[in-house]
């Protein structure tokens, strides 16, 4: 079992309660729902560590604390435990016995997140400190004990809270189009750490560019055969936000030679920040819609396009007033069915805030793009290590149902086993000309993470149990005002 922190008596929840920034979108406040939700959360975990002679955080590393944490949300959000009406099933015997919830919830699948972050070095020099990794840094040193630990602590404790803390086998590194919190130079020394650990290949890493950037700068388009080249880039990854105002994917003179580019270089995958408007960059809800999709697909049939997030929108932040996904599912309808065959959906971020709100909303979400996309074109993303360890991600994806009322009413395709599978782990891994059954838990051979995770006790039982994004408007500024302090010199 694991040591004993003061850190710990400061976990209340297994996960968290109300939606987490990646610094690019403001989080909405947490609604009187959530707030209650953490503590009736809190007050139940507890009862239960109790009864099993734990303390609250031992109890809340557990899969029965996860498995509480959404039979309350149930609650509060008015929904059916059990039965064929309930999206996210769960019975009292998931919350109070240990082996039930582990048989619930640990069984084996293979799962590649296509989007992660973290901090480079510079952001953690003693000057300032975008984020507090050190408790990371302790915690993965003492299980990978007699190894040299990562050379900065951001580093370090992504590898532990996704790679050891969780049941992710693949993970695709990504950047921010400035070459900031994370360049091209530190998500391939990234990569090559992991797999270096792993002794087989356990991460990718993408190529960032911004064609408004001018020659010379971290991620202007000349330096994206450096990235393929040199630094073994998987995919492309741009961010339609980024530069003066914005551009757009089916702009002939600024995105057409990026896309001309990437196919010169081998290049077949197209990966598109899409919706959640960026705060900080002027007209980003307006140049972060899917409303390009349609004549770049055609423009270019070679390549594939995925749009992160799958263009949701929060709230009132669509420039016409379309809530979620709407427009992205109106855009994709209007494709041809070719075309609609090379788009790819990614629910990073947006999985988890839909999951907050209700998991009918999960399911209604989720059900929209099998519906119109189809189980083979959806892809899995966490954007983790903002959200912390994803496993609580994972989790609710796997006991996520499409009851079959909203299937007769809506039309959605249920969300079956093999659907799962295809979209945890097996489209990525297609995409990425990776074979998932070589990379299962079952054939992999012992390395240094997974000994790391066995000596700890498994994947819950290091978890930090915290989100390392903002999830407040207070937290957002605080954090962005530390950057431009940093960035100021």
């Amino acid at each position: 079992m694991r040591r004993r922190s003061d850190d710990d008596e400061k976990v209340i929840v297994p996960f968290p309660t109300s939606p987490v920034s990646n610094l690019e979108w403001l989080p909405p406040e947490p609604t009187a729902k959530q707030r209650l939700a953490e503590k009736l959360i809190a007050e139940e975990t507890a009862k239960r560590a109790k009864r099993h002679g734990m303390t609250r955080a031992q109890f809340l590393r557990t899969a029965a604390a996860t498995a509480t944490a959404f039979m309350v949300l149930n609650k509060i959000h008015g929904l059916d435990q059990t039965g064929d009406a309930a999206a996210m099933p769960i019975g009292q015997q998931h919350c109070d016995d240990l082996d039930a919830a582990r048989e619930l919830l640990d069984w084996d699948i293979f799962i590649m997140d296509v989007q992660q972050h973290h901090v480079d070095p510079m952001f953690t020099d003693t000057t300032f400190c975008f984020l507090d990794f050190s408790d990371g840094a302790r915690r993965l040193g003492n299980h990978l004990s007699g190894l040299p630990c990562p050379e900065n602590i951001g580093q370090t404790s992504f590898i532990r809270e996704v790679f050891i803390n969780s049941q992710t086998h693949v993970g695709v590194l990504s950047g921010l189009p400035y070459g900031l919190p994370l360049g091209p130079e530190g998500m391939a020394k990234t990569r090559d750490l992991v797999n270096e650990l792993a002794g087989s290949q356990r991460a990718l890493s993408q190529a960032i560019v911004d064609p408004t950037l001018p020659p010379g700068g971290p991620t202007s388009i000349e330096t994206l055969e450096h990235q393929v080249r040199d630094l073994k880039a998987s995919a492309l990854k741009c961010y339609t936000y980024s530069g003066p105002n914005g551009w757009r994917l089916d702009d002939e003179k600024v995105a057409y030679p990026v896309l001309s580019e990437a196919s010169r270089l081998g290049l077949r995958l197209v990966n598109v920040h899409k919706g959640l408007p960026a705060i900080f960059a002027p007209g980003s809800p307006e140049t972060v819609r899917t409303t390009d999709f349609p004549k770049v697909v055609r423009d270019f049939p070679h390549l594939r396009f995925c749009a992160y997030h799958s263009g949701y929108f929060q709230g009132n932040t669509h420039p016409e007033g379309l809530r979620g996904i709407t427009e992205f599912i109106q855009v994709i309808e209007s494709m041809p069915p070719p075309d609609r065959r090379r788009v790819y959906a990614e629910i990073g971020s947006t999985f988890p805030i839909v999951l907050l709100q209700g998991a009918d909303q999960a399911a209604h979400f989720i059900g929209q793009l099998l519906k119109t996309l189809g189980s083979r074109n959806i892809i899995w993303g966490t954007d983790s290590i903002w959200w912390g360890s994803p496993q609580f991600l994972i989790d609710a994806f796997k006991g996520l149902v499409i009851p079959t009322s909203m299937q007769e009413q809506f039309g959605y395709p249920p969300l079956t086993i093999k659907a799962k599978r295809r979209i945890l782990g097996g489209n990525a891994a297609l995409l990425y000309g990776l074979k998932p059954h070589a990379l299962n838990l079952c054939t992999i051979p012992p390395d240094r993470l997974t000994q790391a995770q066995a000596e700890q006790g498994g994947f819950r039982a290091g978890r930090s149990l915290v989100a390392y994004g903002p999830r407040t408007r207070r937290q957002f500024f605080a954090m962005r005002r530390q950057e431009e302090r940093f960035n100021q010199g």
